[in-house]
C-alpha cells in the first residue's frame, strides 16, 4: 500500500511539473505589469502614425491635416475590407476551403504601397527623402518579423 502510495505521489508531482513548464499557451507579455499591451483602436492608430510623421518629417499644420484625412480614410477602407474579407474566410472554412494568404498578402502590400505614394505627393523634396528611408526601414522590420523566405524564395 505505501509503494501504491508513493507512485501515485510522484506521479503527480511529474504531471504537475509538465504542466508548469509547458505554460499557459499565452504569449509572454511585453509590459511590466504583466498584462499585455492595450490594443490601440483605429483612430489612436491614426493619431499615432499622424503624430509620429508630423515629428519625423516636421510637416507644418496643412500637411499634418491632409495626412491625417488620408490616413482615416485609408483606414476606414481597411475595417470595411477585413470584416469582408473576415466573412469570406468563415465562408471558406464552413466550405472546408482555405483562403490564399499570398493574394492576401499581395493585396495588402499594393495598398501601402498607394498609401505611401498619396503621402509622398504631400510632400517636399526634403521630406521625401526622409519618407523613404522610413519606408524602408519599415520593410525592414517586416522582414525580420517573416519566420523564413517567402513560399518560392531560397527553394532549389
Amino acid at each position: 500500500m505505501k509503494k501504491l502510495f508513493v507512485i501515485a505521489v510522484l506521479f503527480l508531482g511529474l504531471l504537475s511539473v509538465a504542466e508548469a513548464q509547458r505554460g499557459s499557451g499565452q504569449r509572454p507579455s511585453k509590459t511590466e505589469q504583466g498584462q499585455r499591451p492595450h490594443r490601440m483602436n483605429p483612430e489612436e492608430r491614426v493619431e499615432n502614425q499622424t503624430a509620429r510623421l508630423q515629428k519625423q518629417l516636421e510637416l507644418s499644420d496643412e500637411q499634418t491635416a491632409k495626412v491625417k484625412a488620408l490616413l482615416t480614410a485609408n483606414m476606414e477602407k481597411q475595417q470595411a475590407e477585413f470584416e469582408q474579407r473576415r466573412e469570406e474566410m468563415q465562408k471558406a472554412r464552413e466550405e472546408g476551403q482555405q483562403m490564399d494568404r499570398e493574394k492576401m498578402r499581395a493585396e495588402m502590400q499594393a495598398r501601402m504601397t498607394k498609401q505611401d505614394e498619396q503621402i509622398k505627393n504631400l510632400l517636399t523634396e526634403e521630406q521625401k527623402a526622409k519618407y523613404d528611408q522610413i519606408v524602408k526601414e519599415r520593410a525592414e522590420r517586416m522582414k525580420e518579423r517573416r519566420p523564413g523566405p517567402p513560399p518560392g524564395e531560397g527553394q532549389e
